[in-house]
């Protein structure tokens, strides 16, 4: 009996402990479940008040502002070219030194050239020689053609034309050592060293009294180096992406880091017209007026270049750009305000701003932050128009790019 009795009391403490169970679990159920409702509610309200993507859009216009590159040169002279020895002698005196300006034919030095003295004294002896030489033979050949004019049987033949011979044998002889002579007297000239063009002394290589040598195992002293600095050349390697928009007039300037605050104007004068395979640039040449000589040869500078597309592009937020799968996209707002994604081109990457060169026209409403919600047919609601965004655009805004470093 004792036995039936604890067996009923289990049972009903079993059923009491799945009661309780039952409760707390619906309890828990309902109290996720409520606010999932609630939220849900709430969803199909906003969705009910605001329908369609509420988009923000901007109004394309063509970039027409030149971009702005910046690269890395230096300044080289327009002319820099050594001053050689071209005779034996010693340094009598120098008349310019380092940092000098001199202007085309300015005397820079003497050189006392002695063994060019005495070889131009022999061989205007020898000259002398042979111009007796020939005088001699001149009068013997005319002695020997009168006789024979006058009487065919005093002489031979043979002896008259051996007479001619000698005379032009001793005329070339003369002619020769004329020449050797002349040669002589214009090497003498070398002697004194005049400056080929305007310019500044940027090396002196030599003193008084120093061993000046013409040619050494064929290799000739350098004395001076001048410089004509007048217009300095400032050479850059344009990247390849670039390298369309470099023209023979292109404005660009120049900017020396121990100058600040100056800025020098400038103009590209000629460009190589082949890339160079390795570093994929272009060759370069701006040409920089430098008549107050301030600008000196070596001097490291930037170079800035100013431009001009020469495609219609377009600069956009790089936040309007659709990127899930395959090409770019840009979402397109066209009539009754459908989306159409049109595919697009980047060209130069900005930053915060892309380039643009083909796929888009002027003109064009553009979502500037698509959503998830964004996609071809979808119809969206502007909440912020082109003129709006027309205060805030500075897509034409001209593009500074700098490149830190181009190999040369």
């Amino acid at each position: 009996m004792e036995e039936a009795n604890e067996t009923r009391e289990n049972r009903s403490k079993g059923r009491m402990i799945i009661i309780i169970t039952s409760i707390v679990l619906f309890v828990l159920f309902m109290g996720g479940l409520i606010p999932r409702v609630i939220n849900n509610f709430e969803i199909n309200a906003i969705a009910s008040k605001n329908p369609l993507p509420q988009v923000t859009v901007m109004r394309l216009e063509p970039n027409t502002k030149p971009i702005e590159l910046i690269l890395p040169s230096s300044a080289q002279a327009w002319h820099i070219t050594p001053i050689w020895s071209r005779v034996n002698g010693y340094l009598i005196n120098f008349y310019h030194d380092i940092g000098d300006m001199v202007k085309e034919g300015d005397l820079l030095a003497d050189i006392d050239t002695p063994e060019t003295d005495q070889q131009l004294a022999q061989a205007e002896a020898d000259l002398l020689n042979s111009q007796a030489a020939r005088d001699i033979a001149k009068i013997t050949s005319d002695r020997w053609q009168a006789l024979w004019d006058k009487n065919r049987e005093a002489v031979s033949k043979q002896e008259v034309d051996q007479f001619n011979a000698n005379l032009l044998s001793a005329e070339a002889l003369v002619v020769a050592n004329e020449k050797n002579v002349a040669r002589l007297k214009y090497q003498q000239q070398f002697k004194y060293i005049y400056a080929p063009f305007d310019g500044v002394i940027t090396k002196r290589l030599i003193d008084i009294g120093s061993l000046i040598y013409g040619t050494v195992n064929g290799n000739a002293q350098e004395l001076f180096e001048i410089a004509q600095t007048n217009t300095m050349r400032f050479f850059t390697d344009v990247p390849q992406t670039y390298f369309t928009n470099i023209k023979d007039g292109l404005e660009a300037e120049v900017t020396i880091g121990y100058l600040p605050g100056q800025v020098f104007k400038g103009s590209v004068t000629r460009f190589a017209k082949a890339l160079d395979p390795n570093a994929r640039t272009l060759t370069t040449e701006v040409d920089v007026e430098n008549k107050e000589h301030i600008l000196y040869p070596g001097l490291y500078g930037m170079v800035k270049f100013f431009l001009i597309p020469d495609t219609i592009n377009f600069i956009i937020p790089t936040t309007a750009l659709i990127i899930r799968s395959g090409y770019p996209h840009v979402a397109v707002i066209r009539d009754n305000n459908f989306v159409h994604l049109s595919q697009v081109q980047i060209g130069r990457d900005y930053g915060n701003k892309v380039e643009i060169i083909s796929g888009l026209k002027e003109n064009d409403l553009i979502v500037v932050i698509p959503n998830d919600r964004i996609h071809e047919g979808v119809k969206v609601e502007i909440i912020n128009g082109p003129k709006q965004e027309n205060k805030k655009k500075d897509s034409n805004d001209g593009m500074m790019l700098q490149v830190s470093s181009v190999n040369k």
